[in-house]
């Protein structure tokens, strides 16, 4: 049985709404009687679809190995005994390319000091989120929330409960002719948002961008030459923050599910207006560089925008920074390129297995998921497949393979 940890996180489509979801929650949504899918790969020509989840299944406590990968240092952790899509030797030949699959049970799989020597594990280079695309109204927007989440900070609201503050805001609902409880969500508790810009944003069009369709007030100067502040109560501005976000410091700061429902250009406005903000570009090596303190949703946020969008994304090595006040602090690192500089073939991209370690025990999940195709068919093959959120395709709770299975190259259906 091939298990995964329980903060294995999977895109994942809930009574026709996305999100990303780790398996517990997943587990725990199904337990409620919610209709789940999950994106799985359909053939050999790289097709991608959604597939209905039949059941979610506990293995609570299990010893569970990491495999981390090479370039990218994305990583997934399973059960050894588990059997995986360690590599597909036709993808890449220049004369035909599809996806023949092979399989191997992770105590098997080669980990070297030549990296090159080593097993690969296959990952997607996109999530299939099937959405409007949108439109340039849409990636502005998108832009302007991004740059929000990563330059951004807000200020609430201090209600007073008092006989004479609650007749002001009822006569504010009635004039608006609310309720008060739904005057005082109209409002939120945002009081007031604020931005830091550089003289550099705008050079390049970014304040125009922010200000386009929100109102803000004449920036500020702070006290460095080079650095202002934004402040906008435009409730357009404070509604998009509120629907789409939560948290408010760069501590807590991240996506809702609801952002992953809106549009392709939005998503991609999302990200480009984060990279405006907390990216560096790195033009020789093509790609974005960015540091970002311990907020690990934000960081997989980033990884999850990668996958839809299909940005190449590496993971780096953190490092301590060195505060103004002179703390030090932990700073996350990654690096996002629009560009594969690696060969891709239908949707997929090969990758080196660089180490696999154990991580003691950890709870466990894993899902069941309908067939697609009946045992006789030799697409069978691709039944109980799918791809976790980092983009690796892994199999599910259900089948396990014999040995001459593992030794084809040619599709034969799973053996139960």
């Amino acid at each position: 049985m091939n298990i995964l940890s329980w903060d294995t996180y999977l895109f994942a489509e809930i009574d026709g709404k996305y999100g990303v979801y780790t398996l517990r929650e997943l587990f725990e949504i199904h337990g409620k009687g919610h209709r789940i899918k999950v994106p799985v790969l359909l053939n050999e020509r790289g097709d991608k679809g959604w597939v209905e989840v039949e059941d979610v299944v506990c293995f609570e406590m299990q010893p569970l190995k990491r495999i981390t990968l090479a370039r990218s240092r994305l990583y997934v952790e399973i059960n050894e005994d588990a059997i995986i899509p360690a590599y597909s030797c036709e993808l890449f030949r220049k004369t035909k390319e599809k996806i023949i699959l092979k399989f191997k049970r992770i105590n098997e799989l080669k980990t070297m000091k030549d990296l090159s020597h080593n097993d690969s594990l296959l990952l997607t280079t996109n999530i299939p989120l099937f959405f409007p695309e949108g439109n340039n109204e849409e990636w502005e927007v998108g832009f302007t929330l991004g740059f929000w989440v990563a330059e951004g900070s807000i200020r609430k609201r201090k209600h007073s409960l008092t006989k004479r503050s609650l007749a002001i805001l009822t006569a504010f609902a009635r004039k608006k002719e609310m309720t008060l409880k739904a005057y005082l969500e109209h409002m939120t508790d945002i009081k007031e948002v604020f931005l830091a810009v550089g003289r550099s944003d705008f050079e390049r069009g970014y304040v125009d961008i922010l200000q386009k369709h929100f109102k803000f007030s004449k920036p500020y100067k702070q006290k460095h030459a080079n650095a202002y502040t934004l402040r906008s109560s435009d409730l357009s501005l404070i509604h998009l923050i509120n629907n789409y976000t939560e948290g408010n410091d760069s501590h807590t700061k991240h996506l809702k599910n609801e952002a992953f429902n809106r549009s392709q250009k939005f998503l991609d406005g999302i990200l480009k207006g984060f990279l405006a903000g907390d990216g560096s570009f790195m033009k020789k090596l093509d790609r974005f560089q960015v540091g970002i303190t311990t907020n690990y949703r934000l960081y997989n946020d980033l990884i999850f925008l990668a996958k839809i969008l299909e940005y190449d994304i590496h993971l780096q090595n953190g490092c301590f920074i060195k505060s103004p006040s002179g703390n030090y602090y932990y700073q996350l690192h990654l690096s996002i390129s629009k560009t594969y500089h690696r060969r891709t073939a239908l949707g997929l991209v090969k990758e080196h297995i660089k180490k696999i370690e154990d991580v003691g025990e950890r709870e466990a999940y894993n899902l069941v998921l309908k067939q697609l195709y009946p045992e006789t068919d030799k697409r069978a093959i691709f039944n109980h497949l799918f791809f976790t959120a980092y983009g690796f395709l892994v199999s599910d709770a259900v089948k396990t393979l014999d040995r001459s299975v593992l030794s084809y190259s040619l599709p034969v259906p799973l053996s139960s």
